[in-house]
Formats: structure tokens, sequence, C-alpha cells
């Protein structure tokens, strides 16, 4: 049965986007994207209940060495396609730290946008052909993947604001998972953890999800180039790929 939130034991924030209203009056269909932090250390069950929801893909977000410290779950058993948003050598080598000290979610964002066109046509392209439910996730299932879902939701013509609330209940979902991080119990790889792993680069608003961040985002992609799909549009992705997503993606409520 289609559900919002998926109910499995080992993932706190596995979301399915469907059911959210369109502007031409439409909804988004179930059973096609399903955002999620990393499938990792799940109980077999998990692994079957995902199957048995439709999940037939898992792309991965994260980078090499969040991927070598954490493999996903999912990886050996459905098609995986890991698609790291950030290149971690530049990180760890300090020239592009993954965020500022203290975060400016909004800017953070619209930076991530700007330095990963080549990486937004490449998982929309994926997600264009992939049959089934494709789950996507970075860590935690937020930042990385909250971008993914702002395409996606943006492309399908759902309104800003109800890309905002989606966004938002992360926080609220992920509270186990963000008290796993701070008492060190998880480890997140070494471009997040420092080489002492005491995590130098996050701080308290790592961990929050403000509907201005999203906001922020959207509002600047609007300004620059007039919307996110104008924004996609300049930066290559097709209007056979983007109508290929809406085709599966939106459906009559």
């Amino acid at each position: 049965m289609p559900t919002r939130r998926l109910m499995t034991r080992g993932l706190y924030n596995a979301r399915d986007l469907g059911g959210l209203p369109t502007r031409d009056g439409k909804v988004t269909r179930f059973g096609v994207f399903v955002r999620s932090e990393a499938p990792v250390g799940l109980p077999r069950e998990d692994i079957q209940y995902l199957k048995d929801y439709g999940v037939t893909a898992s792309m991965d977000f994260r980078s090499t060495g969040e991927m070598e410290a954490r493999p996903s779950d999912l990886r050996d058993v459905m098609p995986y396609y890991p698609k790291p948003l950030f290149n971690e050598a530049a990180i760890i080598g300090g020239k592009k730290p993954p965020m500022p000290k203290q975060l400016s979610w909004g800017e953070q964002y619209v930076s991530m946008a700007e330095d990963s066109r080549q990486w937004a046509v490449d998982v929309l392209n994926i997600a264009a052909q992939c049959p089934g439910a494709l789950l996507y996730h970075c860590t935690t299932g937020k930042d990385r993947t909250g971008l993914m879902t702002c395409y996606l939701l943006s492309i399908a013509g759902v309104e800003r604001v109800d890309i905002a609330a989606d966004y938002c209940v992360s926080q609220i979902f992920l509270e186990p998972v963000y008290e796993k991080i701070r008492s060190g119990k998880m480890h997140l790889g070494p471009a997040m953890d420092g080489p002492d792993k005491k995590r130098p680069l996050m701080d308290e608003s790592f961990f929050q999800t403000p509907a201005t961040a999203m906001l922020t985002l959207i509002d600047e992609l609007t300004a620059r180039y007039g919307g996110v799909v104008e924004y996609l549009k300049t930066i290559g992705v097709t209007e056979k790929t983007m109508q290929a997503i809406r085709e599966k993606f939106v459906e009559e409520p």
C-alpha cells in the first residue's frame, strides 16, 4: 500500500514523493521516487520490504569515502548507481570544504546546485529511465537528497511551499540518526569526520532543515534563471528527460 513514510525498522527518513499537489491540478504518483538516508545496517526484512514496495534501484549521492566507510545494503541486491555530489579529494585537500563553519543552508544549497551541474544532468537522466521505484539517498537524506528532491518536484510542477514543507520533515524524522552522529556512534567518512573524527566542519546547524533554506534555493534559482526548471534546462537537462519524469511521476488525482 502506498504511504508517504515507509515503515521500516532501520530507516527513519525514507519517504515516498507521491501525494503532493501540482500547479495544474494533478498529483505526484506514489511508487516512483523514494528519498531516504543511507540504507546501511538494515535488517533483512527491511530490504525485503523495500523490494515488495516496488523499489527496483538505488542511487547513492555520498562521497567515495562515505560509501567505503558505510557501504549501502542495496548495492548488491538491485541496480546501484553511485553518483557522488562532492569531490572528496578536493574536500580533504582543503580546496573546497563541504560546508562553511557557520552554516547558511540556503546559500550552501545554491552553491551546491551551481557546482554540480553535470551531476544534476546525470542523476535526472537515471531517474527518467529507471523502471519501478528509485530510492535515492545521501547520508542523512536531507541536503544532497533534498537538492534532488527539489529538482524532481519542480519538474512535476509542485509549488515551492510544498517542496519546502517536504524538506522540513527531515528534521523530525532524523533525530535518532542525529543522536548517533552527535555521540560518535556513526562515522561519516574522512571528509566530514576529519582526521581525528572530531568533525571540525560540523556544528548544531548541521542538524537543521529550516524552510527558509529550501525557499532560498528555489528563489535564488528563480532570480537567476527564471525558475528551477529553467535552471535545469540551462545546465543541459533536456525536455525529453523532464517529460519522461513527468509522465511516470504525475497523474490525475
